[in-house]
């Protein structure tokens, strides 16, 4: 049977305001007894307009921790630290026409088959990553005041190959059955390391994800700075969940909280 490729709108990105798109990850993609509960990835996607505001952010967060390097969630904003961890969330959530989609996946409830995910963390990254970038498109084309032509720039990330990464990708774009409007992202999408203040936001914004998901469902205050930037999460018709908020695996993970009604509320 020959392969189908699969036909883009024509649209004309010269043309088109830019949105910047910045990715990072908390957990591992191991499945071993000592790995994390859960692996998720973040995109953090700025418009334009706003990346002024969003380096002035990240500035002046290392100014006030006192720091030259750039800013890491678990380095800079410790447990100990909780004014450091509201202060950054007060901060991010500021930051104009920002809007942020989550993809999270809980071990413990992906199907045993479940696509290899299970068998291969090579497999369990590329499609996490995909689902990822899905989103992202479908914002980037629903971008409120019109669309979007986004820019990817992805933490590279140690130990993962991501030439197979961008392979994979390019085989889901072209040949799959994602009907997900790619044409909205500079293709391909690229890895560069934690140098660029946003990919540096992107690491914050994760960072307070993965310690809400870490604490006690019915801690709420270990939650709150996520739930201060809620506002920031992608919705498509008024719901989080599966926007916003992608969950591979039971999405009671997440649901099941006792936070969650504000997230979704």
């Amino acid at each position: 049977m020959p392969i189908r490729f699969r036909k883009e709108d024509p649209i004309d990105p010269d043309k088109m305001p830019k949105v910047e798109v910045y990715i990072d990850e908390t957990g591992d993609r191991g499945f071993k007894s000592s790995s994390s509960p859960h692996f998720a990835m973040t995109a953090v996607m700025i418009p334009s307009e706003s990346l002024d505001y969003a380096r002035a952010v990240v500035g002046g967060l290392r100014y006030v921790i006192r720091t030259p390097k750039p800013l890491h969630w678990v380095e800079h904003f410790p447990r100990k630290r909780s004014d450091r961890r509201m202060l950054a969330a007060e901060m991010i959530s500021s930051i104009p026409r920002v809007k942020v989609i989550h993809v999270i996946a809980h071990k413990a409830t992906l199907r045993v088959n479940a696509t290899g995910l299970r068998g291969s963390q090579r497999t369990f990254y590329n499609f996490t990553t995909k689902l990822l970038l899905e989103r992202v498109a479908y914002q980037a084309k629903s971008w409120p005041g019109g669309a979007r032509f986004a820019i990817v720039r992805a933490d590279a990330v140690k130990n993962v190959d991501h030439e197979s990464t961008k392979n994979y990708l390019d085989y889901i774009k072209w040949c799959g059955d994602s009907k997900a409007p790619w044409e909205y992202i500079k293709w391909p999408p690229i890895w560069r390391d934690s140098q660029y203040d946003g990919i540096q936001l992107a690491d914050i914004y994760v960072g307070m994800l993965g310690n809400a998901l870490d604490s006690d469902p019915e801690d709420v205050e270990q939650a709150r700075p996520f739930l201060t930037y809620r506002h920031q999460l992608y919705r498509y018709r008024g719901e989080c969940l599966g926007a916003g908020i992608k969950i591979i695996g039971s999405e009671e993970y997440v649901t099941n909280r006792k936070w969650w009604q504000e997230v979704n509320g």
